[in-house]
């Protein structure tokens, strides 16, 4: 990766949320394109045209969304994103990916926390959101570390590679604040 100068929007213990740059496809196409990474998504493993494509449309800003480059040092080691689904509802779901050699390190579950911040304070949700392949035991810990419970059982919901596949359903609300006068 180019010492790029990135917009960091989000900092961790250990790691930084941010903006992504179109030098970065390389990087990310690294874990985008490795099929143990992308075996419970419902994309990839991706092309370099798919790669290309995720980090032209990630570097546009916008109001509803973040997706953001997972930072270790000066690496690119991830990618996460959090954004609204519903305005009206104040509702929104994120997302994460980490490159395999980084599994194991408790990076997903610091990056899982991050974006719960930033859906709540950032785009002021009131409700986040996520799913994940109930085979993906790691994912599910992630989720629950975060806060995220689970709710339920999405039956058949992607057509990942040609084959059914179930979502769980995680869910959590923004904390609510100490009620004024209470012991």
């Amino acid at each position: 990766m180019s010492e790029t100068r990135r917009e960091v929007v989000i900092t961790g213990s250990r790691l930084e949320l941010a903006r992504f740059d179109e030098s970065d496809v390389e990087a990310v196409h690294a874990f985008a394109a490795d099929p143990v990474v992308c075996r419970f998504t419902g994309w990839g493993p991706n092309t370099l045209a798919d790669t290309r494509k995720f980090v032209a449309d990630a570097t546009r800003v916008r109001s509803d969304r973040y997706d953001l480059a997972v930072i270790r040092g000066q690496e690119l080691i991830g990618s996460a994103s959090v954004w609204t689904t519903s305005p009206e509802h104040l509702v929104g779901e994120l997302g994460y990916t980490i490159r395999r050699d980084c599994w194991g390190h408790g990076y997903a579950s610091e990056v899982a926390h991050l974006l719960v911040d930033l859906g709540f304070e950032k785009l002021g949700l009131e409700r986040l959101a996520a799913t994940c392949d109930p085979a993906n035991t790691a994912s599910v810990r992630v989720l629950e570390k975060a806060g995220l419970q689970r709710e339920g059982l999405l039956r058949g919901l992607l057509l990942v590679r040609g084959r059914r596949r179930d979502r769980l359903m995680f869910g959590r609300l923004r904390p609510e604040p100490a009620q004024a006068g209470s012991v």
